[in-house]
């Protein structure tokens, strides 16, 4: 269950930067560098002044101009020239200073060996260093004096660059090295030995001139995509819908506080609120949560009800898991006239089914903290928690549900972003995008709110762009069938009752079905599934944890689902998927969302009889 998901966007760069190739690498290129680093003196000086034995170590710099050519894939040469400084203040044993300036006009020739496929290199090579003048200002004197017989600086370069293309012919080249001298500072006997090191950190940008000798310019080739699916039609349909919306038995809270998440929706109170008027949407009733358990604890007053507040178990005290519980209770009472004597408040430090709180995945850390901080409900009949039953005449219902694209795709680098497009005439109904490249299959939750009520098609567009930002897009459409009630009634077709079935709760990354999802399935689901029904099981996760794996668990919980009913009801028709987290059916940066996602939806579809 554990995945690294918010390092998405960083691992698209880096798979970038390291496979895609640099300009540097094919082109003749020519550059402007800039280097500041540190010099390491390391002096052994007997002069009249005193003994300067003391390695210290300077500030340096340097700036100048370069050239790039490639030999082959795998080596290439290359020429700096440009100015560096190398001075440093020398100490003597008797702690006295001695100022030193020493310039010199860098000449250096390297090889640079290239390590992969992409823009990581090795630049090798001897320096030389022409002396433009050295002196020196003993201390507590203001005036400078030169110090004689500035040598020839000889010295062996290395490092390791990293090469970024940031154009068709423009290359961004941070690079880190290392001098290591051969010769001193000076020739004359009294100056030496003297030697400098330096340490650099350089950045050169090169801008492609020609292409390489002798080769050809590899043709840089878009991305190419394509879509298939082997839907033929999307059929949406105008039928008596009941749908059952999930209740979570959890109220979540803000961290640190005992207030709960600013998500929740709450009603002045009795008079104000009606069951029948709730939205056709389990988000939307979750958000209502402590109106709807107010309302039927009104309505069934022989139930009792605990409520246990909990903490992440982090920094979160016992006292403060224990207020959150109380806050509940304060609401069910005040806004709803709930006897305190019938809610009995308890507290605990972390909840006896927590969510990914030690996941090594700071996100999924984070959102496993998120949910344990809340108020778990427990009620004496079980009816409170209910799924709330919502039944309306001419819904509109589409088949099938979830669309599916396979994809073939082609790309010389990286794709980094792509965003599939829905839309009729010309409309758009829906938008999904993506960072890195698209899985295949790319699925679709076709909502029946979003379409039409006609027979326009349902035209779709991937465009996917790789690393240089160069497009490849694939466009096509599926006819829509459109079945309204009053075709149905002229053409004699026959009708249909469909009725959805949203069985919460299954505990994080569980598939058992537990007592009180049997027992909704036993009383609720059961008497709805006839001898020629079709019903369809599908199963969901939220996003915590690796993909495949979630893939594979929404589909365990499709089967426990199929295997119940079927044992009750096995002349019916039944199918199963699973889409993990494919499809998130709520949206995930909530911890109610992500509740709801860990769920398994049946759509019963029992044909009546022409009229």
């Amino acid at each position: 269950m554990m995945r690294l998901r918010s390092v998405g966007p960083l691992l698209v760069f880096a798979s970038v930067a390291l496979s895609a190739q640099p300009a540097l690498r094919q082109q003749i290129s020519l550059g402007l560098w800039g280097a500041v680093g540190g010099n390491l003196h390391a002096p052994d000086l007997q002069l009249a002044l005193g003994r300067y034995d003391r390695s210290s170590v300077g500030f340096g710099w340097g700036i100048g101009g370069a050239v790039a050519v490639p030999v082959n894939t795998s080596l290439g040469v290359g020429f700096r020239v440009g100015y560096e400084a190398l001075g440093a203040t020398l100490r003597s044993a008797a702690d006295s200073t001695l100022r030193t300036a020493v310039g010199a006009v860098e000449l250096f020739p390297h090889v640079s060996i290239w390590l992969g496929k992409g823009g990581l290199y090795l630049p090798l090579g001897v320096e030389v260093g022409i002396g433009t003048g050295a002196s020196f200002q003993p201390q507590g004197q203001t005036t400078w004096q030169d110090i004689p017989e500035q040598a020839l600086r000889i010295a062996l370069g290395g490092g390791m660059g990293w090469a970024i293309p940031l154009g068709r012919s423009t290359t961004l080249a941070p690079e880190i090295g290392i001098r290591v001298p051969l010769t001193d500072v000076s020739g004359d006997a009294q100056w030496k030995p003297w030697k400098v090191t330096q340490t650099r950190v350089a950045v050169a940008l090169y801008f492609g001139s020609s292409k390489k000798p002798g080769e050809p310019v590899p043709e840089e080739k878009s991305p190419t995509v394509a879509l298939s699916t082997d839907v033929a039609r999307l059929q949406v349909e105008e039928v008596r819908l009941t749908e059952y919306f999930p209740l979570l038995p959890y109220v979540f809270f803000e961290e640190g506080k005992a207030t709960p998440i600013a998500e929740y929706t709450l009603q002045a109170g009795k008079a104000q609120f009606s069951l029948e008027r709730m939205p056709a949407d389990a988000l939307h009733i979750n958000r209502m949560l402590l109106d709807v358990v107010g309302k039927r604890l009104d309505e069934y007053p022989l139930a009792r009800l605990t409520v246990t507040g909990t903490t992440d178990g982090r920094r979160e005290s016992i006292e403060l898991a224990r207020q959150r519980a109380e806050w509940v209770k304060q609401y069910l009472v005040t806004s709803w006239g709930i006897s305190p004597e019938r809610i009995t408040v308890q507290a605990q430090r972390y909840p006896s089914k927590p969510s990914a709180s030690h996941s090594t995945v700071p996100e999924d850390r984070r959102d496993g903290d998120a949910e344990n901080r809340r108020v778990e409900l427990n009620v004496t009949i079980p009816d409170v928690l209910d799924p709330i039953p919502l039944t309306a005449e001419n819904q509109r219902f589409v088949r099938p549900e979830i669309l599916a694209w396979d994809l073939q795709l082609e790309s010389a680098d990286p794709i980094v972003s792509w965003e599939l497009t829905l839309s009729q005439a010309g409309e758009i109904i829906d938008v999904l995008r993506g960072q890195g490249q698209p899985e295949s299959p790319l699925r679709w939750r076709a909502a029946a709110a979003k379409l039409r009520a006609s027979e326009l098609p349902l035209e779709y567009a991937l465009r996917v762009t790789d690393a240089k930002g160069r497009t490849a897009q694939a466009i096509g459409s599926l006819p829509v069938e459109y079945i309204s009630s009053f075709r149905k009634r002229s053409e004699r077709l026959p009708d249909r009752t469909v009725t959805r079935f949203s069985l919460i709760l299954f505990d994080f990354d569980s598939d058992v079905l537990t007592p009180e999802n049997q027992r909704v399935l036993e009383q609720l689901v059961v008497p709805a599934v006839q001898a020629n029904s079709t019903v369809r099981i599908v199963g969901y996760t939220d996003r915590i944890g690796e993909r495949d794996y979630n893939q594979g668990l929404s589909l365990r919980r499709a089967r426990r689902v199929r295997d119940f009913l079927a044992a009750r009801i096995p002349a019916a028709r039944y199918e199963i998927a699973g889409y993990g987290e494919s499809i998130l059916l709520f949206e995930n940066a909530s911890p109610i969302g992500r509740q709801l996602c860990r769920t398994v939806q049946i759509t019963i579809e029992t044909p009546h009889a022409s009229p």
